[in-house]
């Protein structure tokens, strides 16, 4: 197993009923779509995956151990376009089915199904267990399934298997833990949680949830267009601009000195990684000093530095900081790095055909407090700023209103002059 998935199965392991590492979405396909092909499809990237009829079993002498084989899993076919409200009736069909434990020994540890809301309207949901894959994994599963749906379609050949097998993510997690990198990244991470701030945070954490809230506030094409402007003006790429955003955010809402939170990364250095289905992402705990005499500029270049110092050693396990930071004598044992960042900047869009389908995200996994996450989506539509929130500690209301905020500020300071002062933001 990699790093990540021996953490995962250990938490698994410790409360085997447990579904928060379920992950899932759906595809919202609007046109025409035949059921059959896109089983088949699915199916057949799957099977070109290579990794996700895994099961995870303990070998004789105690160790976990993870052993590859077909996949075997169901692919069910709803018709629920005559109940009374369709739409709610499949969403409550697949958040229960993300409710339902599983055995990683034994599995299935994936389901999808085809769901159909109206004559030209079907929802495709997937559900896989963290353990198998991660959202980047998740993305090029889906463009796989619809490339081969489109060929099957069209009667035409599909191009090659495009993924790499998961012992390739094996050999490179392996290589790293055994090299003098990580015995670095260790000790810059290890020096970073002697001097983690105890406050700055919105909430402690809670257990995390199965299902989480969420909000979203989509930020129009022409907002995005003057992040990109702003960006280029304040000399910084657009996603760490996003970022340093929520960094802004987390500070109104606390008006703490420094303000932490957690950016999840790829974990996908190579072009070969980038082509495993495996769970390979990362989160990497970040702290940001803010000075409200600090103009925009300045902050967000001041950011930035901090963005980068922190993805120079973005292979340390965040399992493993958390970890430093709880052995902390001051430190509150759920005070965790606080909500999580997650830049989305390619399209999940796909086509079925003359079909489009629009992906929409159920759960990512735990979700110990809130997460904020800009989807970049096509052609006109703007990026969506989503927020999963844990149902323990914010209401639905509370849920919307941080995606609300985050968007007005994001907006505001697009355009704002990058001279003015922080403690300018929201006067005008």
């Amino acid at each position: 197993m990699t790093a990540f998935q021996l953490e995962i199965w250990i938490s698994q392991i410790l409360e085997p009923s447990s579904t928060v590492y379920n992950v899932g979405d759906y595809y919202e396909i609007t046109g025409a779509v035949d059921g059959a092909l896109l089983e088949r499809a699915a199916r057949t990237a799957v099977d070109e995956a290579g990794s996700l009829g895994a099961r995870f079993v303990t070998a004789p002498d105690g160790a976990p151990a993870q052993e590859l084989g077909p996949a075997e899993w169901d692919f069910d076919v709803l018709d629920l376009s005559g109940t009374p409200d369709p739409e709610a009736e499949a969403l409550a069909w697949m958040r229960a089915q993300l409710d339902r434990p599983v055995d990683l020994t034994r599995g299935p540890l994936l389901a999808a199904a085809l769901i159909k809301v109206s004559d030209d309207r079907h929802f495709w949901y997937r559900r896989f267990h963290h353990i198998l894959l991660d959202a980047h994994s998740c993305a090029v599963l889906a463009r796989r399934t619809a490339d081969l749906y489109n060929a099957l379609h069209s009667g035409t050949p599909s191009s090659p298997n495009p993924f790499e097998p998961v012992t390739t993510a094996l050999e490179h997690d392996r290589a790293y833990r055994a090299g003098r990198l990580a015995r670095t990244d260790r000790d810059f991470w290890e020096q970073e949680a002697t001097v983690w701030p105890v406050t700055g945070r919105l909430k402690a954490d809670a257990p995390p949830a199965p299902v989480a809230r969420n909000g979203e506030h989509v930020l129009p094409r022409a907002v995005i267009d003057a992040i990109h402007e702003q960006s280029e003006r304040l000399g910084v790429s657009p996603a760490h601009f996003q970022i340093t955003a929520a960094a802004l955010y987390l500070w109104q809402a606390t008006e703490a000195e420094e303000v932490t939170f957690g950016c999840s990364v790829a974990g996908r250095p190579t072009r070969k990684l980038r082509d495993v289905i495996a769970p390979m992402a990362n989160i990497l705990p970040m702290r940001v000093a803010v000075e409200p005499g600090r103009s925009v500029r300045d902050s967000f270049q001041h950011a930035d530095g901090r963005i980068r110092q922190a993805l120079r050693h973005h292979r340390y396990r965040y399992e493993e900081f958390r970890r430093a930071l709880s052995a902390r004598p001051d430190h509150p044992a759920q005070q965790g790095v606080g909500p999580l960042v997650n830049i989305l900047n390619f399209d999940r869009d796909l086509h079925f055909g003359a079909a489009k389908g629009v992906v929409h995200t159920l759960v990512t996994g735990p979700i110990p407090d809130l997460g904020f996450c800009f989807d970049s989506r096509s052609g006109s539509e703007g990026t969506a700023i989503c927020v999963e929130a844990n149902p323990a500690n914010y209401s639905a209301e509370e849920t919307q209103a941080h995606a609300d905020g985050l968007g007005l500020l994001v907006g505001e300071l697009a355009s704002v002059d990058p001279a003015t002062a922080l403690r300018a933001l929201g006067r005008g």
